[in-house]
């Protein structure tokens, strides 16, 4: 160890180890550090990041507990508004299973309620047919009627279309047939001019004409008709035609246009 000699006044000199009166700052910086990590041990500790936490209580009591159940209360809710969501996605998924059923049964229901009004009009002519009253032998028209049409074969909306009905019975008629042709002439207005076309000019493309029959008691003829937008009907003519001869004058038949409005109107019997 050095020693420094040093003089003082009045003659005398004070022997002492060198740098014993300086100071080393590394020993200030270590207090420093140390005094530092004991605070932040001590703040951790009361905040619970160093202590276990008791799940089991009611409550959170430090920090790390509260942050611990803030996490709980979040998961829970996330789960509670998952349940939720599907709960309603089962829901709108039996909505629309039961608004299609219901549909469904609507279109059902109208599609029965048509085929049962145009099977007690079927019976009411072939009453007439069975068992006629006053009638000649031979052919007659025994029903003649025209109705619109919303929608085509394949579900189409088409303005303008209509649907006619002939029934054609023979009286007593026996095993013999009788054959022929029948056409429909239909006078209306187009551009406020008079205009006539057949159902040949106005059948769609998409039918097949038919203008042959072969009556051995009765025979059921239907076909449709699509007129231009610009077209109006104003009356129907039609002509029933056997091969035997020309047609009797009761072969022949007119018709207003507004009577198939009535169908009462629309269904003659001789």
């Amino acid at each position: 160890m050095a020693l420094e000699y040093k003089f003082e006044n009045r003659g005398t000199v004070q022997v002492r180890p060198t740098g014993s009166d300086k100071r080393n700052p590394c020993w200030y910086m270590l207090i420093a550090a140390l005094l530092l990590v004991l605070m932040m041990a001590t703040w951790l500790f009361f905040s619970g990041y160093l202590t276990p936490v008791d799940s089991s209580g009611a409550h959170a009591v430090t920090l790390r507990g509260k942050m611990d159940e803030q996490e709980r209360l979040l998961n829970k809710q996330l789960a509670d508004i998952k349940a939720l969501e599907d709960q309603l996605a089962t829901v709108k998924r039996e909505q629309q299973v039961q608004v299609s059923a219901n549909d469904e049964l609507t279109k059902k229901f109208a599609a029965a309620s048509a085929e049962l009004a145009s099977e007690r009009e079927k019976l009411v002519l072939y009453e007439g047919i069975l068992s006629p009253s006053g009638l000649a032998e031979g052919l007659h028209i025994q029903h003649f009627g025209v109705k619109p049409r919303m929608v085509d074969d394949k579900g189409k909306k088409v303005e303008g279309l209509y649907n006619y009905h002939l029934v054609l019975s023979n009286i007593k008629g026996g095993d013999t047939s009788v054959d022929g042709s029948y056409s429909i002439t239909i006078n209306g207005k187009q551009d406020g001019k008079d205009v006539t076309v057949t159902h040949k000019d106005v059948t769609p493309a998409a039918d097949k004409l038919a203008t042959k029959f072969s009556v051995k008691h009765y025979q059921s003829l239907e076909g449709n008709l699509l007129f231009p937008k610009d077209f109006v009907p104003v009356t129907v003519k039609l002509k029933v035609t056997p091969n035997t001869g020309d047609a009797p004058e009761r072969l022949t038949r007119s018709y207003e246009w507004a009577t198939f409005n009535d169908s009462n109107a629309s269904t003659k019997k001789e």
